[in-house]
């Protein structure tokens, strides 16, 4: 039961980031950007990311299949790696919306320049696309070996 319940919380989080990353490219593509709500979003995003990595460590730990089920499994490397690809490339965004925070709180009327803000819709792009290989490992890797 535990393994169901673990099962359930990690793929509900995955889904909570896809959305955040959504969220982001509407707040990016939105005249004038709401800076405060994407600075928020963008740490909630930092938070639930934390927790897809916690659950799935407590998952490899105490579920069902144990450590030895994901070891030797391509997929599952495969996924870790574009995971973590995912979490550098949203660095640069996230600098972003910080600095753009910190611009907020100097100048109430701050905007961000149109240059940055398609910049960091470009590094949110890229890191929606990397879902799609994610999601395909993490299928790969529940049917391994095939």
């Amino acid at each position: 039961m535990l393994d169901l319940v673990l099962a359930i919380v990690h793929h509900l989080l995955v889904f909570g980031l896809a959305i955040m990353l959504a969220m982001e490219l509407a707040y990016l593509r939105a005249d004038p950007v709401p800076v405060a709500r994407l600075t928020k979003l963008d740490g909630g995003y930092g938070g639930v990311a934390a927790l897809v990595v916690a659950v799935g460590v407590t998952r490899i730990v105490w579920g069902a299949k144990g450590w030895v089920a994901y070891e030797a499994n391509p997929f599952f490397w495969a996924k870790i790696a574009t995971f973590a690809v995912i979490g550098l490339l949203s660095v640069m965004p996230t600098i972003q919306f910080i600095k753009w925070g910190r611009a907020l709180k100097a100048d109430a009327g701050f905007r961000p320049p149109a240059s940055e803000v398609t910049r960091a819709a470009l590094w949110v792009r890229i890191e929606v696309l990397l879902l799609l290989p994610l999601v395909g490992f993490a299928a790969a890797m529940a049917r391994w070996p095939l």
